[in-house]
C-alpha cells in the first residue's frame, strides 16, 4: 500500500488520541446526514404524530451525541497541540449532556425505522466509549 501511511495512536499525558475515533466521529454524521437528508421527511409522513415527535427527540439526541464527541475530541487536540493544559480540558471541556446522551427511549426505538434505530446505537456505543475515555483522563489526573 503505497503512498497511504497507517494512522498511529498518539499518547499525551493521559488520553490517546485516537485519528480512528475521530474518522469514526465523523463518518458517522455523514452517515447521519445522509440518512435523515434521504429519508426523514418520507419516514415522517407516514407516522402518527406521537412517532413523529419521538423521531425528532431521537434525532436530536443523535446530534447531540455526535456535537459533543467531536467538541471533546477538538479539546484533546487542542491539548495535544499545546493550546490546552491537560488540567484546562478535563476541568473546562469534559463530555458534556451525559443525562441526555446516555439515555435509551426504549419505545422510541420500538416504533421508529430501522436505519434510525442503527444510528442512535452506533451513536450511543461511540458516545459511551468517549465517556470512558473522559472519565479515565480525569481520573488519571488525581
Amino acid at each position: 500500500m503505497a503512498g497511504k501511511r497507517k494512522k498511529a495512536a498518539v499518547k499525551t499525558e493521559t488520553v490517546v488520541i485516537l485519528p480512528g475515533l475521530y474518522d469514526e466521529t465523523l463518518y458517522l454524521l455523514a452517515e447521519a446526514h445522509d440518512y435523515f437528508y434521504t429519508y426523514g421527511e418520507p419516514e415522517q409522513q407516514k407516522m402518527t404524530p406521537r412517532v413523529r415527535t419521538m423521531y425528532a427527540s431521537e434525532m436530536s439526541r443523535i446530534t447531540m451525541r455526535l456535537s459533543c464527541i467531536m467538541a471533546w475530541l477538538m479539546a484533546r487536540k487542542a491539548v495535544f497541540i499545546g493550546k490546552l493544559t491537560e488540567n484546562e480540558a478535563n476541568k473546562n471541556y469534559r463530555l458534556d449532556c451525559r443525562e441526555v446522551c446516555l439515555n435509551q427511549h426504549i419505545e422510541a426505538e420500538s416504533v421508529l425505522p430501522q436505519g434510525m434505530t442503527e444510528i442512535l446505537d452506533k451513536s450511543y456505543e461511540l458516545y459511551q466509549r468517549v465517556a470512558r475515555l473522559d472519565d479515565l483522563a480525569v481520573a488519571e489526573k488525581k
